[in-house]
């Protein structure tokens, strides 16, 4: 089916251009020499041969064919007529598959090859400048056609893109989760549960010599479970939490946040600055999981503190301002503002990723005590990107959004008109320029705003029957200005269906421009004296040549309307199926990780949470030899559940390739080991569906 797409169109003009000629020549019974008839079939194969490669090799094919039609001159001017187009297909096929330079170089080659063939064939220096206008217009249009083509196939290789890794990352997300998760629970309580085996077990032995340990040992235990049954709660509940629903803006996300650490038991104050409020995206999710971590370690460190949340604009930047500040727990004081465990775990595994989060922005994060008191402070600064790039001029916002195909669109509407002024009325042509520069300028902006462009087109054809009125206009230079608008109303009314909204409601666009085109003409021959609108039934008159040149405008402005109408059908159809295809996976990936995390919580709930709290029972009731017990049962249940998630994460991890580090899960831990915790995910409910939630959830997890 491919070699039929890519010969079946230059078989075509072939064929068509030898019925053309010598086809018709031989039949009308004129004389043809055996030499231009060879060159004639020798040319059709050559520009077949070259049209059949245009999709390989588009910039070969163009000059290819090019060069067969300079060397088609000493022939009769039929011999070649068709090849014409076949420049235009090849020229096509370089806009679509080349880039935007290499495209521009070869329409600038064929351009001066167009005009040296023009000098070649045409007498006249006027009709050589129109021939070079219109062959450039032509090259601007098949450039702006082929470039929007190029970007709607980028469009959709993109999507192609992002679907297959939205597949490949719901492969993985249950298995991301549970590697998550298992280094949750491995930093956050598993050695607080195997400090208090050792401890206890060291007093029990001691215990007769040195009886004051024991005591110790059960105060140890009664803190350490403490701590590890709130760490536990916090972890399971924000399993459960919607926090982390990427599509939230930022304030919610971080006030829901703080709500749930203050039901543990910490006092935290939410400043987030008006114009932050709303942020999504990157910068939010950084500063999110900043605010997370920054809040667990307080909650970890300095358990029942004040905490101050403060996120603000950067004045001198635009950049996102992170603070994040307790006061300390009781005792801080006694350890010059900052308890012992901090001043080990500054620059341990959650200041660590929190600086990994701020690094991948481009940003920084400032992490230890704080200067004006007790406590500890995160700093962190994070750049929007709003901010121009060096070396590169800021684009006026009325300019931005604009590319090489509108200006090509306008500069084809305004070259036609200008053409046909400079054969009629060469002496004119620069006092139409302007008119007709006016009418195609609107065009610019017809996809971000058809309406009004198509009513400033609309409204600048009034200048034809203004020009003739005033007496400053030839009347063939006012049927040229009339045409220029006539052709840029069509390229409106296609905008608007195309851009404007759904046919419901563009519908009455042909009629629109149907009346303004009508009206215009009106006036034009009114000032012509044509139709005579000032004798009596004038104004009857007028309502008969509205109704008959509007039925003449309308019909092909219909057409173009229902185009542009059913290119925006199609356009939103297959956006819609790539946006649902991909909102569906990344759907179920996130489903998929959020009944991951509820089972998780549930077996937390079952059999570690029991144990821990035994744990704490038995500290408060004197009976170390429990304590121990309680130590040894909740840490056994916790390494029952790291090992089913690493057996499970195994039996799913699909091969890589030779060379490609694997990430491990730790083992549980034999000895206490000093860890800054790591803050437990946030996101528990499923994560909204959308084009927005595909683009954050397919983010690289942690």
């Amino acid at each position: 089916m491919e070699r039929i797409r890519n010969w079946l169109l230059p078989v075509l003009l072939a064929i068509q251009q030898l019925a053309f000629w010598p086809g018709r020549a031989l039949r009308d019974g004129d004389p043809v020499g055996a030499v231009p008839l060879a060159a004639a079939l020798g040319a059709a194969v050559a520009v077949t041969v070259a049209l059949g490669v245009r999709r390989r090799h588009p910039a070969v094919a163009a000059l290819a064919v090019e060069a067969v039609l300079l060397a088609c001159l000493p022939l009769p001017e039929d011999a070649a007529l068709l090849h014409s187009i076949s420049v235009l297909v090849a020229l096509y096929s370089v806009a679509v598959r080349c880039d935007d330079r290499r495209a521009a170089l070869v329409g600038a080659v064929l351009t001066a090859a167009e005009a040296v063939r023009a000098a070649v064939q045409l007498g006249s220096a006027a009709e050589v400048g129109g021939e070079v206008l219109v062959t450039g217009a032509l090259v601007l249009t098949v450039l702006g056609l082929g470039r929007g083509r190029r970007r709607w196939h980028a469009g959709r290789r993109a999507a192609a893109r992002d679907l297959a890794r939205a597949e490949a990352e719901r492969g993985r997300a249950a298995t991301i989760e549970r590697q998550r998760l298992a280094r949750e629970l491995h930093d956050v309580s598993a050695h607080h549960l195997t400090s208090v085996v050792v401890t206890a077990d060291a007093a029990l032995r001691l215990g007769e010599r040195k009886p004051e340990l024991t005591a110790q040992a059960l105060e140890f235990a009664a803190d350490s479970g403490r701590e590890t049954l709130a760490s536990l709660h916090r972890l399971v509940a924000m399993m459960r939490t919607s926090a982390a629903d990427e599509d939230s803006a930022l304030e919610e996300r971080v006030g829901e946040l703080a709500d749930g650490f203050a039901r543990l038991g910490l006092r935290p104050a939410v400043d987030v600055a008006q114009g932050l409020a709303a942020l999504t995206g990157p910068v939010a999710d950084a500063a999110f999981g900043i605010v997370r971590e920054a809040l667990t370690n307080a909650l970890r460190y300095a358990p029942g503190a004040a905490v101050r949340v403060c996120v603000a604009v950067a004045d001198d930047e635009g950049a996102v301002d992170l603070t994040v500040e307790d006061g300390g727990a009781c005792g801080d004081a006694a350890a010059g503002g900052v308890p012992a465990a901090r001043q080990r775990l500054g620059s341990g595994r959650g200041t660590t990723g929190m600086r990994e989060r701020a690094a991948a922005l481009g940003g920084t994060l400032e992490a230890g005590p704080r200067e004006d008191g007790p406590g500890w402070s995160v700093r962190a600064r994070l750049p929007r990107g709003t901010a121009a790039p060096r070396g590169r001029v800021a684009r006026h916002p009325a300019l931005r959004g604009l590319d090489a195909t509108d200006g090509a669109t306008a500069l084809a509407v305004a070259a036609f008109p200008v053409f046909a002024v400079l054969v009629e009325r060469p002496s004119d042509v620069w006092l139409a320029t302007g008119p007709v520069l006016a009418h195609a300028l609107p065009l610019l902006w017809r996809r971000r705003a058809p309406w009004a462009a198509l009513c400033a087109v609309l409204a600048l054809t009034w200048l034809a029957p203004l020009g003739r009125a005033f007496g400053l206009l030839h009347p063939d230079v006012a049927l040229c200005l009339l045409v220029s608008g006539g052709v840029a109303a069509c390229v409106g009314v296609f905008a608007v269906g195309a851009y404007a909204g759904p046919a419901r409601v563009t519908w009455p666009v042909p009629a629109v421009g149907a009346g303004g085109l009508a009206l215009a003409s009106i006036a034009v021959a009114s000032a012509d004296g044509i139709a005579d609108l000032r004798t009596e039934g004038g104004f009857g008159l007028l309502l008969f040549l509205v109704c008959a040149v509007g039925l003449a405008f309308l019909f092909p402005l219909a057409a173009l309307w229902a185009v542009g109408a059913a290119v925006r059908t199609r356009r939103e159809r297959v956006r819609a199926y790539e946006d649902h295809a991909l909102a569906a996976t990344v759907h179920s990936a996130v489903v998929e990780a959020y009944e991951e995390r509820c089972r998780i919580a549930e077996e937390l709930r079952g059999e570690v949470l029991r144990h821990a709290s035994d744990v704490i029972t038995r500290a408060e009731a004197g009976d170390l030899k429990a304590v121990a017990d309680g130590a040894r049962a909740a840490l056994s249940a916790m390494r029952d559940l790291l090992s089913t998630l690493r057996e499970t994460t195994a039996s799913a991890t699909t091969p890589t390739p030779p060379g490609t580090p694997k990430e491990t899960l730790p083992s549980p831990p034999t000895l206490p080991r000093a860890r800054t915790a790591k803050s437990a995910p946030a996101n528990g409910a499923p994560a909204k569906t959308g084009p927005a939630a595909a683009r954050t959830a397919l983010e690289p997890s942690e």
